[in-house]
């Protein structure tokens, strides 16, 4: 995709770590792939193995592309999506990996995630004894979204009640 404003540039900048993941594990199993092309000339068997690996790894890989590619789908308008990331008032953690604009949230501690806030019945807050909290997103189907975590120790409870209360105040 041509990048055509700010806020484009934005998303693929909060995706990009993502993104290069994704294509180191394409050159893992392309290359395990030309292995065993060239393997198939001197031992069928490792050849057979490396080919396996390879179409495995290929197709978890190209379901994780596609995935990442789809996480805009959610959002209606793409336009307005990328011109709030470029908002005064959108908040960002680069400590927790997390984007919350007018409409939306973007998480991207584990895998990148696009919310509606729209689309959310609460905001929550689970505690885990002495181990920290943890901050998740509730959609109307009640299924939970988890957003970001916080360990006592970690020093970031100033953000991650910000983060709660951003959240809290923009879901309807």
């Amino acid at each position: 995709m041509n990048i055509q404003t700010a806020g484009q540039q934005k998303y693929y900048d909060f995706i990009e770590e993502r993104a290069k993941k994704l294509r180191t594990g394409m050159i893992v199993w392309e290359s395990l792939l030309a292995a065993a092309f060239i393997g198939m000339f001197s031992d069928a068997g490792i050849a057979a193995v490396l080919a396996l690996a390879g179409g495995a790894l290929a197709m978890v890989n190209i379901k994780a592309q596609k995935a990442l590619k789809g996480r805009l789908d959610v959002v209606e308008d793409q336009e307005e999506f990328f011109r709030q990331l470029t908002d005064a008032d959108v908040a960002e953690f680069e400590n927790y990996r997390l984007i919350i604009t007018k409409d939306y949230v973007l998480s991207g501690a584990g895998d990148t995630a696009v919310y509606p806030l729209s689309g959310m019945e609460k905001v929550e807050v689970r505690l885990h004894g002495k181990a920290g909290k943890t901050l998740f997103l509730v959609d109307r189907q009640e299924k939970s979204h988890e957003i970001i975590s916080c360990s006592d120790e970690a020093g970031m409870q100033k953000e991650f009640d910000l983060a709660f209360r951003l959240m809290s105040e923009r879901v309807s």
